[in-house]
């Protein structure tokens, strides 16, 4: 078993994730086990969380590769705030018990590049998307192609509702904090459905400048699918821990259109680096946001529109809005706030290199879409 892009050096991520591959692909198989040890976990700590409830959770959502991770990265460091970290991975679902064992170990502790080749740097403390796995296990279906993938006000779940309230709250407990944080792709279809069941929740939609968020979905599709060829157990592992958006595992988001999900299909299956598909998938996606938030008043109140570009731009402004709307106290974060200003920059390891026809065919499709977005 070469598990190649688990092993790439003993001091990096090597050891934990090779660990959590093993754990997670264990756990896979006995869910209905690991979902009464949840409950056990949850009895146990009944009356301690009944102390941590966060009536406005923040979420981090748009297409991959907008900006969500570096948001969410930034975010993690305020003193308030608990999220979902990549020590989490193995056990998503206990986050307590799960979390006091493994900091007993001293696995994973030193910061390596993440296999995403972005420059971001993580251990097992750096924040990680890991909610898709509980949407997965309650919302069965919920990354078909052939149906719609939105959940709005009229979707209810009462079984889902009670565990994520729960697993939000031993969040907390575990990590000491008063506000929940969560970075989720795929949340850009359930924000009516997540307004429900939270009314004060607040949603950061991250978007950025179509010709180079395509430049690196198609940069990063590529690199996935290379890797998965070289090593299968890596796409076997991001499945089980809830990420499609790269590589042969790809799974995009169905916002209704199925004419549209149908030409996908199709341009994609002829080339996964069509130009025109991923242009067509950035505007169905923030289209539809758009319409929503044009439709839903209470829905758009609770949400603010972070354009990548203007966080790289003008950060300290970008950086003062978001806690402004997310009401995380600024005092908390002025150190933080000062590393970032500092340090955000447009990516360089990369550039967006397309023909005058790729341009033209990105321009015609996406800037409808993005002139909603002030994108002239």
């Amino acid at each position: 078993m070469d598990l190649k892009y688990f092993n790439r050096d003993k001091k990096s991520e090597s050891s934990y994730p090779l660990t959590a591959y093993y754990i997670a692909k264990f756990l896979n198989r006995i869910n209905p086990v690991v979902l009464f040890l949840d409950k056990i976990e949850t009895l146990i700590l009944l009356r301690r969380i009944s102390n941590y409830n966060d009536e406005s959770p923040i979420y981090i959502t748009g297409l991959a590769r907008a900006g969500t991770t570096i948001i969410l990265e930034m975010l993690s460091k305020h003193l308030d705030v608990a999220t979902h970290r990549y020590i989490h991975i193995p056990m998503s679902y206990l986050p307590y018990i799960w979390t006091k064992f493994a900091r007993k170990t001293k696995i994973f502790l030193d910061p390596v590049e993440r296999i995403h080749n972005d420059g971001i740097m993580v251990n097992r403390e750096s924040p990680e998307a890991l909610e898709e796995v509980i949407w997965s296990q309650f919302f069965k279906g919920v990354h078909k192609k052939t149906i719609s993938n939105v959940l709005d006000h009229n979707v209810s779940n009462s079984s889902f509702e009670k565990f994520y309230r729960n697993h939000i709250s031993k969040m907390l407990l575990n990590q000491k904090k008063s506000r929940y944080l969560t970075k989720n792709n795929y949340n850009v279809t359930r924000m009516e459905y997540l307004l429900k069941i939270f009314p004060k929740s607040k949603f950061l939609l991250i978007i950025r400048n179509p010709i180079d968020h395509i430049a690196s979905l198609i940069k990063q599709n590529k690199l996935f699918e290379k890797m998965g060829v070289e090593d299968p157990h890596l796409e076997h592992f991001t499945r089980l821990i809830g990420h499609y958006e790269f590589g042969r595992n790809r799974k995009f988001i169905n916002v209704g259109d199925h004419e549209m999900i149908e030409t996908l299909s199709k341009l994609w299956l002829r080339n996964s680096s069509d130009t025109k598909a991923w242009a067509l998938y950035w505007a169905s996606i923030y289209s539809f946001v758009s319409d929503i938030l044009k439709k839903n008043k209470k829905l758009a109140d609770a949400t603010l529109i972070v354009r990548y570009d203007d966080l790289v731009n003008n950060p300290s402004e970008t950086i003062d809005k978001i806690l402004e709307h997310t009401h995380l106290k600024k005092e908390k974060f002025k150190k933080i706030k000062k590393f970032y200003i500092t340090n955000l920059h447009k990516p360089t390891y990369y550039q967006a290199i397309f023909s005058k026809q790729e341009l033209k065919d990105i321009t015609d499709i996406t800037n409808s879409t993005a002139s909603l977005f002030d994108y002239l």
